[in-house]
């Protein structure tokens, strides 16, 4: 059911006269008054009745103009908040208990939940190029690290933010939204990603020392989880001065830690500021346009590094690991596709693995610090939406969250992204749109190539997203008929991923029921979802499932033949 978007920021007519009326009771009872409907006797003389009228006049236009300004009421605010490396550890999906998500719980509790949700490729850079350009990464074979700028279709495309501003919104962004930013696409721009604060030598960013070897040593950033009130102390050597504090590294300069309550802010509370702020300036503005706002979130990307309290929900004794069974990848493809390398995520785990006298210590820390990060990120979410809610815009304006991709946590040998499974690929996505009253869960299988479309579709401006011959069209749909309950459009449909590697392009594709996985060599994986949500058995090699398997791998064919066409 639908309700009307009403225009909260204007007074009615009856309102307006009572503060009329007001106004005048106040000049020292020279004045009386009676309200009829729409019309006013005033008991005066013609020169008090000019006066009143003109002081009026000033009355509203000066003490109460943004009263006078209301937002355009057809176009609802689109505000899209994106965590960094977030599986599918949030409370409203009920399938691990231990999460403390209070807030994106209650914008689900209101809202769509979408439990079958994907990342089109599951490593930061490409899936938020494509997301913000709407554009698979097999059509613009953008796939790794390069700035999106430098890729021509994507540079010849609209971002969802210029496509936007275009047809009338205004634009704002803070914090990690594109892995490489581009200002100019956006009307304002906040505060850029910052991933610290973290351990430094006083040269440059290294492992934090009470973090044990050899998971140390496989980045800073990826090897980094502790507690804020662990400052980092790192001793001089002979090249390297030394350092004790935290260190903000894009600002070069050292983050102040005296207690809990006395300390810097961390770069995702100053992000939440800033989008504060942004809020309460568009609400004393006399700009009817409406905006879309982009808030980029860092954590649970490592470093896991937040305040002691969300470490503090999470005793590390009290923590219950997934699912995870042991020589799970044997009946996998993924790491021979690195042969003779590693993967990223088996380096990642072997050096966690090793680095503790057992691998159920080792997983509870790291476990520890990753749902401590999340805790703290819903934290910020909920500062945020306390704010609109409170604003005059709380009626008028949709609420996007999501992630980029999910995170493997130890399954299959993996402690990374950048894979085509379940916890890698798959995201949270929760739409919160005021107009509709239904609250519903929606198990269709979508990816965030869809939300460019169905965001296009919320601000009315479904037009030709390329800018010129260069460009390429749209990858997805829009979602909003699902935000409806109508899923007529969607039969069938199916989320893509893809992890490329060494030039080598890997390929997943998610029903509502499968998982069905095609590596370059020609290798398979197939899971049956309805009795297998872990994917712990590959059924590719199964006679039984030789009809899906070669139906699946068709559709597979199709999709990318399509989207070469």
């Amino acid at each position: 059911m639908i309700k009307d978007r009403m225009n909260f920021n204007a007074k009615s007519p009856e309102t307006s006269q009572i503060h009329y009326c007001n106004v005048v009771n106040h000049l020292n009872g020279r004045v009386s008054v009676i309200q009829h409907q729409h019309k006013l006797l005033l008991k005066i003389d013609a020169m008090t009745k000019y006066f009143i009228s003109f002081t009026l006049i000033l009355f509203v236009l000066v003490l109460y103009p943004f009263k006078l300004f209301a937002q355009d009421t057809e176009r609802p605010n689109i505000i899209l908040i994106m965590a960094d490396d977030l599986n599918q550890f949030v409370g409203a999906y009920g399938e691990y208990d231990q999460v403390h998500t209070p807030n994106i719980d209650r914008l689900a509790s209101k809202g769509t939940l979408f439990t079958n949700a994907h990342s089109n490729a599951q490593v930061c850079a490409p899936s938020r190029a494509s997301l913000f350009t709407g554009i698979y990464p097999h059509h613009s074979e953008n796939f790794g690290f390069e700035n999106w700028r430098n890729n021509s279709v994507l540079r010849n495309s609209n971002t969802i933010m210029e496509q936007l501003r275009d047809y009338g919104y205004k634009t704002a962004g803070v914090g990690k939204l594109m892995h490489q930013p581009w200002r100019q696409a956006w009307d304002e721009y906040g505060l850029k990603q910052d991933y610290t604060p973290i351990a430094f030598n006083g040269t440059e960013k290294v492992g934090h020392p009470s973090v044990p070897l050899p998971f140390r040593n496989i980045g800073p950033l990826d090897a980094t989880f502790a507690r804020l009130s662990d400052i980092p102390i790192v001793p001089a050597d002979s090249i390297n001065p030394g350092h004790e504090g935290w260190y903000l590294f894009p600002l070069q300069q050292t983050f102040e830690y005296n207690s809990a309550t006395d300390r810097d802010l961390l770069p995702d509370e100053k992000t939440i500021d800033w989008a504060i702020d942004k809020l309460k300036q568009w609400e004393l503005s006399h700009d009817q346009a409406p905006f879309f706002l982009g808030i980029g979130l860092i954590r649970p990307h490592t470093p896991l590094v937040v305040p002691d309290k969300f470490f503090d929900m999470f005793p590390k004794e009290d923590i219950k690991l997934p699912l995870i069974l042991e020589n799970d990848a044997e009946d996998t493809y993924f790491e021979k596709q690195f042969f003779p390398d590693e993967s990223k995520g088996k380096y990642h785990y072997n050096s966690l693995i090793s680095s503790f006298s057992t691998k159920e210590d080792a997983l509870k820390t790291y476990y520890q610090a990753y749902l401590a990060s999340i805790a703290f990120m819903d934290e910020q979410v909920g500062r945020f939406l306390d704010t609109l809610e409170a604003s005059d815009f709380a009626q008028n304006s949709i609420v996007i969250f999501t992630s980029d991709h999910g995170y493997t946590l130890g399954e299959k040998e993996q402690l990374f992204k950048n894979n085509l499974w379940e916890s890698s690929t798959r995201v949270p996505l929760v739409i919160y749109d005021p107009a509709i009253e239904q609250v519903s869960k929606v198990s269709t299988p979508v990816s965030l190539i869809d939300l460019f479309p169905t965001i296009s579709d919320m601000g009315k401006a479904l037009y030709d997203n390329r800018k010129n011959s260069n460009g390429h069209v749209l990858g997805g749909k829009s979602l909003t008929p699902l935000l409806h309950g109508n899923q007529n459009e969607f039969q069938n449909y199916h989320a893509l991923s893809v992890v490329a590697y060494k030039g080598d392009k890997h390929y997943s594709l998610r029903t509502e029921k499968w998982r069905y996985i095609e590596y370059s060599d020609g290798s398979e994986e197939l899971y049956d979802h309805t009795k297998d949500p872990y994917e712990t058995t590959n059924l590719a090699a199964s006679i039984d499932h030789t009809s899906i398997k070669e139906y699946l791998r068709n559709d597979l064919q199709e999709i990318l033949k399509q989207s070469s066409d």
